[in-house]
């Protein structure tokens, strides 16, 4: 416990509540369809895909999961008022380099699993062992273990302050690099931004940048109306969480199978797919992250930073103000549903980008599709860090 920061970092077994998985299977059970719209997924998710995601979780092994749970090294961390939970792991090499991995939605902690064995041990993964990574892999406040935030929320800069307070006063990491997807590109962002002599690069996958006003490239023009199409088309989930979570939140915390059906689909839209046309995000994978959502329900506070990005002056991230740290991006593709694609020289407007690396597959979630892909690209983008003082 650090008395004068009011930081305490305190081991941690965390349990799925019995309860919360005895109500998940009653509410399983007495499932009701809804009025069936026919096959594919132009209107959203199919019926018969749902009612056999929902079948799969009645038989999903809870228990299994929880031992899967024990098996890692969970903190909890008392920081600014708010309870954060992560999962630590220390390299095997002889001068393993600090990382911070942040998720984003509808994912958590768990898409880092796999992709674990590979940074914190690299000499047992066919890999040099000097490229070896301690990882500490938080989960968002509202998210998983993790303590529920205010009402409105906290932006991708608050928590980035909660994490630099997390890295270094908590776990004693003077210097870092971090890595983020999704919401955990934005976060990762504004760490770099406002802690530049702490955080030493970065990296980011497919990281979301706001399209700038005035005069443009040809590819900036051409990813703005990408962007105002794919908005048009598939933006109605974010535009519903930034408005109105409590709404919604409420049918999905009380609704195993809106639950399933809200996150199921995106997951298979946006994952990459795999040769026989199935999403590259295991099936197991799927039902652990929902029964986490479930049994700690977080789906509600899971929404918020949509609310806060929108609601809250200077969350978003700005264009022209260059952060001075390295900053590698990696564009992972293949979705079912693409994302658009965003230019390099639109990235250079607001990252110091020292490496630029499009991949074909990967989607929305590359540490679940492509670990090893992963992995080596987060050796590659911080390799030159671990020898700078």
């Amino acid at each position: 416990m650090d008395a004068q920061a009011g930081l305490g970092v305190f081991e941690e077994r965390c349990r799925l509540s019995a309860e919360a998985l005895d109500e998940l299977s009653r509410r399983l059970n007495g499932y009701r369809a809804s009025a069936d719209l026919g096959p594919g997924w132009g209107r959203g998710v199919p019926g018969d895909w749902l009612s056999a995601l929902l079948d799969d979780w009645r038989s999903f092994d809870t228990d299994r999961f929880q031992l899967r749970l024990d098996a890692m090294r969970q903190q909890r961390v008392e920081v600014a008022g708010q309870t954060l939970h992560l999962v630590h792991v220390e390299g095997r090499g002889s001068s393993p380099l600090p990382l911070l991995l942040t998720h984003g939605w509808p994912g958590s902690f768990l898409e880092y699993l796999n992709v674990l064995p590979l940074l914190v041990d690299p000499g047992a993964h066919d890999a040099d062992p000097a490229d070896a990574f301690t990882v500490v892999v938080p989960s968002l406040p509202g998210y998983g273990f993790s303590g529920p935030p205010p009402a409105t929320g906290v932006t991708g800069r608050e928590v980035a302050r909660l994490w630099h307070q997390l890295m270094t006063v908590g776990l004693g990491y003077d210097r870092f690099v971090a890595h983020g997807s999704d919401l955990g590109a934005g976060v990762t962002a504004w760490l770099a931004r406002d802690q530049p002599e702490t955080v030493a690069a970065i990296h980011l996958a497919t990281p979301g940048l706001a399209v700038v006003p005035g005069v443009r490239t040809e590819r900036e023009e051409s990813f703005a109306r990408a962007v105002q199409e794919w908005t048009a088309e598939e933006g109605g989930y974010m535009h519903e969480h930034a408005t109105k979570p409590a709404t919604l939140g409420a049918g999905l915390s009380d609704s195993p199978a809106g639950l399933a059906a809200w996150i199921g689909e995106k997951v298979v839209a946006w994952s990459s797919t795999r040769p026989d046309g199935s999403p590259a995000f295991d099936r197991e994978l799927l039902l652990a992250t929902l029964t986490l959502y479930w049994a700690t329900e977080t789906i509600t506070t899971s929404l918020l930073p949509y609310w806060a990005h929108r609601h809250i002056a200077g969350a978003a991230f700005t264009a022209e103000d260059v952060s001075p740290v390295p900053t590698a991006i990696s564009i992972f593709g293949g979705e079912r549903i693409p994302f658009p694609k965003p230019p390099r020289e639109l990235a250079e407007r607001y990252y110091n980008v020292t490496s630029w690396a499009e991949y074909p597959t990967g989607g929305h979630f590359p540490a679940v599709a492509e670990p090893q892909l992963l992995a080596r690209a987060l050796r590659d983008a911080f390799r030159p860090m671990r020898h700078q003082s």
